[in-house]
């Protein structure tokens, strides 16, 4: 299907386009035109054919100053740059071949190629040979004031580094890239409105985190450290945690306080975008683990405020993935939250329930259905709280509470 639809792209010019495009398109259309009736064993050299004579005459003018000419990192770090506003002309797409309307799905094919149709005992060779053709397309898209060759980017490098980490390849650690990736990604945390358009930035943020991920999850080696495991190890496992504190801090919480003017998620420029960004605390605490237990003082008062916002419930989305936060952060830093964080928590999920109580009380019967199903959770992460905390300090709590509020009655029940 990929084949098809890629030969589907190639097969429809552009008017706009110039001789050497419609050379490299035609070009592109035979060799897998070619590949298509050939064997497996042949798809290796169809690929390199299609990055050396068609991918990487594409970018050419376009080098990237963080690789050298063999597609590693570079360690001299480049001159100071004015930026390319000052060189050329505004609208420079003249100087960028590559905006072609085959390149991106060429690429896509290209990447899905190594871990959907290639055999099993050739995968790993053929991506760590041709790795180093697929780095510069890929960075000069990121790096590209298009949102939409920039989301394009991180989701061919969402995809090479699934392809890198179902193989395990260590190639993003013996060539450096793997923090070049990081600067590159983390250079577009904070392309926010009022600056950039929501539409932009939701297209470049839900391709950006992902991508994000799969270059921790594919540069750094997973799992706990044990007394058993070497100094390296550890050492790999605290560069993986700087990074997942880096996306978490500078990505996601200060992209919160900017959206939000460091105020209630209410007030809010954009409730798709804080929504979005939310949805992402959870997978960051669950690759830290325990580890997370530091940063819950600075996102669990965030979470409480807004399940405590008396308009959270115009945003039901962002309800339900705040809730996702706590089940997450239950399961993964239990021994915190018994000491010191159960109150904080049963303070938002109190507070929702009574604004839930309240929207019911205003709402018509056939739109009730939406905060149920906000209550039902409520009722489970609370029961999930209470197996958490000291059984004393639960019932005195409880107690006191349900002595204060008798409408809470429902939200502590079969607890």
């Amino acid at each position: 299907m990929e084949l098809e639809t890629t030969l589907d792209v190639l097969s429809n010019p552009s008017p706009k386009d110039n001789a050497q495009v419609v050379s490299l398109r035609q070009k592109a259309h035979d060799i897998l035109a070619e590949n298509s009736t050939s064997k497996p064993d042949t798809l290796p050299s169809a690929l390199l054919d299609l990055l050396t004579q068609i991918i990487k005459p594409l970018f050419t003018s376009a080098k990237h100053p963080a690789l050298t000419s063999m597609g590693r990192k570079n360690l001299i770090p480049p001159g100071p740059s004015l930026g390319n506003r000052f060189n050329y002309p505004l609208t420079d797409d003249d100087l960028k071949p590559w905006k072609t309307p085959f390149t991106v799905p060429l690429l896509h094919y290209i990447i899905t190629s190594y871990s959907g149709t290639l055999p099993l005992d050739t995968r790993k060779q053929t991506l760590e040979a041709h790795f180093h053709l697929l780095i510069p397309p890929i960075l000069n898209m990121i790096d590209d004031g298009d949102a939409a060759f920039k989301a394009a980017g991180c989701q061919l490098l969402q995809l090479l580094c699934e392809a890198l980490a179902s193989t395990e390849s260590e190639m993003l650690r013996k060539t450096g890239l793997g923090d070049v990736f990081f600067d590159a990604l983390k250079a577009n945390f904070m392309l926010l409105p009022t600056l950039t358009p929501e539409e932009e930035s939701l297209e470049v943020l839900t391709a950006l985190y992902p991508a994000f991920f799969a270059v921790v999850d594919a540069r750094y080696r997973t799992g706990k450290v044990t007394a058993e495991q070497s100094v390296g190890d550890s050492n790999e496992f605290a560069g993986r945690q700087e990074r997942l504190k880096l996306l978490l801090r500078h990505g996601v919480l200060a992209s919160l306080s900017h959206l939000s003017a460091g105020q209630s998620f209410s007030t809010s420029i954009s409730i798709s975008l804080t929504t979005y960004l939310v949805s992402q605390i959870a997978p960051v605490m669950t690759r830290m683990g325990i580890d997370g237990v530091r940063y819950l003082r600075e996102f669990l008062p965030m979470m409480r405020g807004g399940l405590m916002d008396p308009f959270a419930l115009a945003a039901p989305d962002l309800v339900k993935e705040i809730l996702r936060v706590y089940v997450v952060v239950l399961d993964e830093c239990e021994p915190r939250v018994r000491e010191l964080w159960w109150s904080e928590i049963l303070r938002g999920l109190v507070g929702c329930w009574v604004n839930c109580l309240d929207e019911l009380d205003v709402t018509r019967s056939e739109s009730k259905g939406g905060v149920q199903e906000i209550q039902a959770v409520l009722k489970e992460v609370t029961r999930r709280l209470g197996q958490v905390v000291d059984k004393d300090k639960w019932a005195a709590g409880r107690k006191r509470l349900l002595g204060e509020e008798e409408d809470l009655t429902g939200l502590f029940e079969d607890i």
